[in-house]
């Protein structure tokens, strides 16, 4: 036998077999092992074999593993789930090992799931506006200082006006930003949208508005001076009236670009915005969260790396970073050198790309005929040629690529940028989402299913937004397959659910009722046929969602060897009435095995 040594790919069961083989089996297992050790994931090395063993008892546990879907004990050692099953099997194993364990009881009467897992927010966003003034249509909550405090919502734009004029008059600051403001969900206005003029409260002071979409805002004359807009400026989505005059309202990024100076932050603020935020996120039984426009806040990675390496941190952040600023740090190599310093709660996933806008804002980009009450077709944020650029350059270098479509027509642009440049890549799986996925139509869903296109549906829509998009947006019949999870469930299309953080308030549990009842807050149901189940609702924040995130491997399912991420709840989704999922309470979650207790 030769005595140059081989790799494991170069042995055979011929080999391994013969009878000299003992010797080339103890190499071909060492060599093996080695090299696993050099690309050991976190999970395989921890030392959680040094650990306690503790044992949590529940009423019932979920585990969204279909090999063993139901249990009443899970085990947990360091960050690890060592065992599922009951307390007697896993007591009598951990007594043949000899092995120490504890027994807690703490939530024996509540129903444990896997962490739910925010698949697409703004954190870094939330984290900005925590410093702002928050003028939309329904209430929201924010942790100021550990207490959750709630932020009332205005009815009438004129109420935000009075608003916004008293904190002008009470403030010693140049300027005043304020968000969530929504027009659409304002009742009976003639005139909703703001007017440069209507902000233009006193001599000199800017004031800025940023529409709820994220994609439109509202400025006053002295902001419109300062960034050099006149009634000569010709840019797409600068909107002027009938007479050519500006009326203060910027559409979409292009536009809207010189505004971003006006939204820094320093670090410390930053961070007091994260720690609000991932408290909010955390008391919805939210253990893994995803920041979709890292990079468009100074200081984002900074301020993560403190908040997530503190020891009550109860979440964890996977970035996505916008494709400008990717372009901006180098690329390829530059997304790889910021990798670098990750921790086990931050990680940076992958690029995301805005190909239009919003589609309540009739900025989303739709085919012919457009818009059911406008003849508007939308704006797209990229060209296709700098589409299929992007694309190309993060499927070489296997970076995950998350691309924002809301309107058909900028699902057809980014179908057709993927099969460009696919065609000469078929072996790589660049995990690519279709984020919001709103409008799709059938040949969109069959070319995902064909090419193995994931869809982050925002389902969410149908309960804050269902009435506008009926009656003005995309009209009442296409409103029924708007975000058309039951047709992708049966095409086969992996699909997850997702708040969009600021747009909507982060909750795992309305998104799950959203797809399984679809409702509009009215109470009118909207797109019966495009109906799941609860089960499948469930997937789509937990298993699915882990997948859209390449980490399937250690989230989503409960089940031995993978992360103790749980959401600890007091009631039985399953058992409780459709219609109030989202009135289930969080009692605890555990994020890489600590427990964070909800109940003060």
């Amino acid at each position: 036998m030769s005595n140059v040594s081989k790799s494991p790919k170069d042995y055979h069961s011929d080999d391994l077999n013969d009878r000299h083989g003992e010797k080339d089996r103890k190499q071909f297992n060492e060599t093996v092992l080695s090299q696993r050790a050099q690309k050991a994931t976190p999970l395989e090395s921890s030392n959680a074999e040094e650990l306690p063993v503790v044992i949590y008892t529940a009423k019932k546990i979920y585990t969204m593993n279909c090999l063993q879907p139901e249990a009443t004990a899970i085990a947990v050692q360091g960050d690890r789930i060592f065992a599922v099953g009951s307390e007697d099997s896993i007591v009598t194993g951990l007594k043949a090992r000899e092995q120490s364990y504890q027994i807690k009881r703490d939530y024996k009467d509540c129903f444990f799931y896997p962490g739910f897992i925010e698949s697409h927010c703004h954190a870094s966003l939330e984290a900005l506006y925590f410093q702002f003034h928050y003028v939309g249509a329904t209430d929201r909550i924010k942790c100021v200082n550990g207490t959750m405090v709630e932020m009332k919502g205005f009815n009438s734009k004129q109420k935000v006006l009075d608003h916004l004029q008293q904190v002008s008059e009470a403030s010693h600051e140049n300027i005043i930003v304020a968000w969530g403001y929504d027009p659409t969900l304002l009742l009976n206005e003639a005139s909703p949208n703001i007017h440069a003029s209507e902000i233009d409260f006193q001599e000199g002071k800017k004031v800025v508005v940023m529409n709820m979409s994220g994609h439109i805002a509202y400025i006053n004359h002295a902001v419109l001076t300062e960034i050099g807009y006149t009634d000569k400026t010709d840019m797409k989505g600068v909107i002027k009236d009938e007479d050519g005059h500006l009326t203060g309202e910027l559409q979409e990024m292009t536009a809207m670009a010189p505004l971003f100076g006006y939204y820094d932050v320093d670090l410390d603020d930053l961070v007091r915005g994260f720690r609000s935020f991932a408290t909010v996120a955390s008391s919805k039984g939210v253990t893994t969260l995803t920041d979709l426009a890292f990079g468009i806040v100074n200081h984002t990675w900074a301020a993560l790396q403190q908040v997530t390496q503190e020891n009550n941190c109860p979440v964890k952040v996977n970035c996505y970073m916008l494709n400008g600023v990717y372009d901006r740090r180098g690329g390829a190599d530059g997304f790889r050198a910021l990798k670098q310093s990750e921790n086990p709660k931050l990680k940076l996933t992958g690029v995301k790309i805005i190909s239009d806008g919003s589609i309540q804002g009739f900025t989303g980009l739709m085919r012919w005929p457009y818009y059911y009450t406008s003849r508007d077709q939308g704006l797209a944020n990229i060209t296709p040629i700098a589409l299929d650029q992007t694309v190309r350059e993060l499927v070489s270098n296997d970076i995950p690529c998350a691309i924002h479509t809301n309107g058909d027509g900028s699902i057809e642009m980014v179908l057709d940028s993927i099969e460009r440049v696919t065609r000469f890549t078929p072996d790589r799986d660049p995990r690519f989402r279709l984020e919001h996925c709103q409008t799709p139509t059938e040949d969109h869903l069959e070319r995902m299913k064909r090419y193995n296109i994931n869809a982050n549906f925002f389902v969410n829509h149908i309960y804050y937004w269902g009435n506008v998009h009926k009656n003005q947006t995309i009209g009442p019949d296409r409103v029924e397959y708007m975000n058309p999870c039951a047709t992708a469930k049966k095409l086969g299309i992996t699909f997850a659910l997702h708040s969009d953080s600021p747009i909507t308030a982060i909750d795992p549990l309305l998104m799950v009722q959203n797809a399984v009842v679809r409702q509009t807050k009215e109470g009118n149901v909207i797109g019966e046929n495009e109906r799941i189940c609860v089960y499948d609702a469930l997937r789509a924040v937990t298993k699915d969602a882990a997948y859209l995130l390449r980490e399937e491997r250690i989230k989503g399912t409960l089940a031995f060897g993978k992360l103790a991420d749980i959401a600890i709840l007091e009631k039985d989704v399953f058992q409780v009435d459709k219609e109030d999922i989202h009135k289930i309470v969080v009692r605890a979650t555990l994020v890489n095995g600590r427990v964070f207790d909800h109940r003060s």
